[in-house]
């Protein structure tokens, strides 16, 4: 296992400059250049998020989007659509051997989101993954929303979906993302939708304000996602930014790629042409 991990804090950014950060950290673990990195951020603006293989068009009301000024961007993972706001949204990139996790395990997506039931525990969440109850209806049919859907590994309180996560691996390279929403306006997310889905499972999901009947500030709950990630993987944290390489990486992925129409509406992606 590594010695350390690179945290990084970014703060709030705007959607683009979101994506194309993970995408820059990636990148740079990629090409052996970088380490193990968890990142933690959050959004300077509400803005939506399409999973890679979602196609806009067909999906969103596109003009509604723009009338209200609601910016969207496509993500390299896969999923349902998500609406950020005021919500702690982490990142993190590594092998399987950085967190210890066997070389013949298939799937590495629960050991990896283990850190976030360890998270909602030390909130005093008691939390599961979905596939860990015994309700029969904590499993649902894929949305088009994220929060509408509850798959095996999604994290559930009390048969609520709480956060969303989403997992893109290649090359032996484990990439994740996910986000951990403080409140949300329930039915929102849908209102941009071409087909309106008034009755989704959005309204079944649930957010930290919400259960914990209180409010949460985006300091604090770094500070346990962070303990919970290094107490669940017994790794060792050093705080650091991008490297040069990576500083250039995400300048032109920000301007080429995820400000581009070419790839939120087509997954034409020029910024690797």
């Amino acid at each position: 296992m590594n010695a350390f991990w690179r945290i990084i804090d970014t703060g709030a950014l705007d959607p683009a400059a979101n994506m194309a950060f993970d995408e820059a950290i990636l990148q740079g673990y990629q090409r052996h250049s970088s380490p193990p990195t968890l990142r933690i951020y959050g959004w300077k603006e509400p803005g939506l998020s399409l999973g890679y293989s979602q196609d806009p068009s067909e999906e969103l009301d596109v003009g509604l989007c723009r009338r209200r000024s609601m910016p969207f961007v496509r993500r390299i993972t896969g999923g349902g659509i998500i609406l950020h706001g005021n919500e702690l949204t982490y990142s993190l990139v590594c092998s399987k051997a950085d967190l210890n996790i066997p070389a013949r395990i298939l799937s590495s997506y629960k050991i990896v989101s283990s850190f976030l039931i360890a998270f909602y525990n030390a909130l005093g969440i008691k939390a599961k993954f979905a596939c860990d109850t015994a309700r029969d209806e904590a499993l649902s049919l894929p949305s088009t929303l994220c929060f509408a859907a509850k798959e095996k590994y999604d994290i559930v309180s009390d048969g609520r979906k709480i956060g969303g996560s989403a997992q893109k691996r290649t090359r032996g390279v484990i990439f994740q993302h996910g986000s951990v929403p403080f409140n949300f306006d329930k039915g929102r997310a849908s209102s941009f939708l071409r087909v309106k889905s008034p009755g989704s499972g959005e309204y079944d999901a649930a957010c930290l304000e919400e259960i914990l009947g209180r409010d949460v500030s985006a300091a604090d709950v770094s500070r346990i996602m962070i303990k919970a990630f290094m107490e669940s993987f017994d790794v060792k944290i050093k705080a650091c930014g991008l490297s040069g390489a990576e500083e250039e990486c995400f300048t032109k992925l920000k301007a080429v790629k995820y400000e581009s129409p070419d790839w939120n509406f087509n997954r034409i992606d020029r910024a690797r042409a």
